[in-house]
């Protein structure tokens, strides 16, 4: 029977009709699984060393995939709508270079070679092409990746030890957790990786056993974001949810999927009062801050000197001093908000380039939500733009997106989020109009 959708005369190609990926595709999808997990391995590559080796491996596989696509395939290269908003971001960087409209030049091009690396792995990741079993080779991945590293920093937190690894000696007050010399950089780390193990339990993939276990994998990932004691992670996985939920209420039935969602929300409450301790839940019940207000009245005053083009890429560190109203004896390094230290760094020039950069985000990544259910690049597609929400809520109160394994994670997750496909969009519920993928 001929499918209504194809009844028009414009004709639209599915993702079944795409060309299979060549053994070098996956080598370079394998290359790339491999360097994310190194940088959160890497004590979230905050390092020189492994900042190097991110910067550098992100360099080569764009290279090795642009020349290999080209010119042993002579295949064009693929577009991706994010690349306008990237590249506007980079010319506003590219302005504070060439007419040294930044503080402290070396610094800035440091983040800027940083900026340059996370473009890289987004254009790589838009140039590979990802069949039904390479995305659920992904999708598989990230999940025992995500449980592994959850369970390792739970088991870790339990043990009471005061080196990372049970090796390495951290910072002398530094509150690490997992990983990660901070604990609120863990759980941003974590809330990317959690989706993908909640989209699978979902989903119309797997059965019985499979569907248990990824159930309990997303359980012990989200758990663990509430034993870093992380206030941000959990109003970032709070959000998570309610967006997931949003979404997934309109690809399947709705009671059924609420049963199951109040059933995994059960679950891991009994995990957390199993494991968790009166010090954790007064914790996350504490709001108190010490001087975000403080700093955030501080970094107006700073944009009100260069609304512009703002101070220079990655010089707030070295500008705020000046403009310090308070007393500290620690080293201020951020601001805290990723996104009103971004407008201070680069003026509202640079700064509504990256509110294009999230409009078309989710412009382009929730009409393509539609097969979550019943297809893995649907299920790879929903995960990492519910992740990319994570931490796009937790950057408005911390600093996820200036530690580089953090950053590379959400970029190469944004590339695969707005994947185009010529499928018929997803309606949402509570919508007022048809949310259409323009062609």
């Amino acid at each position: 029977m001929r499918n209504r959708w194809y009844s028009s005369p414009r004709i639209y190609p599915t993702e079944t009709t795409s060309p299979r990926p060549s053994l070098h595709s996956r080598a370079y999808l394998t290359w790339l699984c491999l360097l994310l997990m190194f940088g959160v391995l890497a004590f979230g590559a905050v390092e020189i060393w492994a900042m190097s080796i991110l910067e550098i491996s992100a360099a080569l596989l764009c290279t090795m995939v642009v020349v290999d696509r080209i010119c042993f395939h002579g295949m064009p290269l693929q577009w991706n709508p994010l690349f306008p908003p990237m590249l506007g971001f980079a010319a506003v960087l590219a302005l504070q270079l060439v007419f040294n409209l930044t503080a402290y030049r070396y610094v800035t091009l440091l983040a800027c070679m940083q900026y340059i690396a996370y473009g890289a792995l987004l254009f790589s990741v838009t140039q590979l092409e990802l069949d039904e079993r390479s995305s659920n080779l992904l999708v598989l991945a990230f999940v025992v990746f995500g449980s592994g590293v959850a369970l390792f920093a739970i088991c870790q937190s339990l043990g009471s030890t005061p080196h990372i690894y049970w090796l390495r000696s951290p910072q002398v007050g530094a509150e690490f957790f997992g990983p990660y010399f901070n604990r609120n950089h863990y759980a941003g780390m974590m809330e990317m990786l959690t989706p993908f193990a909640l989209v699978v339990s979902f989903s119309g993939l797997i059965h019985g056993g499979q569907r248990v276990l990824a159930a309990f994998a997303a359980v012990v990932m989200a758990a663990s974001i509430v034993l870093s004691l992380s206030r941000g992670g959990v109003v970032a996985l709070l959000c998570e949810l309610f967006l997931f939920f949003w979404i997934i209420s309109a690809i399947q039935n709705r009671s059924l999927v609420r049963a199951w969602m109040l059933l995994l929300a059960a679950c891991g409450f009994l995990f957390l009062v199993f494991i968790g301790s009166p010090a954790m839940w007064s914790h996350l019940e504490d709001m108190h801050e010490t001087f975000r207000p403080e700093l955030f009245r501080d970094s107006l005053r700073m944009l009100a000197r260069k609304p512009i083009l703002g101070w220079g890429f990655g010089t707030f560190p070295t500008v705020y001093p000046v403009f310090r109203s308070f007393y500290t004896t620690l080293f201020v390094n951020a601001a805290h908000d990723d996104y009103l230290q971004v407008l201070v760094e680069t003026g509202t020039v640079g700064f509504s380039f990256v509110v294009w950069f999230m409009v078309v985000l989710y412009g382009k990544g929730l009409p393509l939500c539609r097969d979550a259910s019943t297809s893995w690049r649907g299920v790879l597609r929903l995960a990492t733009l519910v992740g990319c929400t994570g931490v796009a809520v937790h950057s408005g109160l911390d600093f996820n997106l200036q530690i580089p394994a953090n950053a590379a994670l959400f970029f190469v997750f944004c590339a695969l989020a707005t994947s185009l496909s010529k499928d018929k969009p997803l309606t949402l519920p509570f919508a007022r109009s048809r949310v259409r993928l323009a062609l």
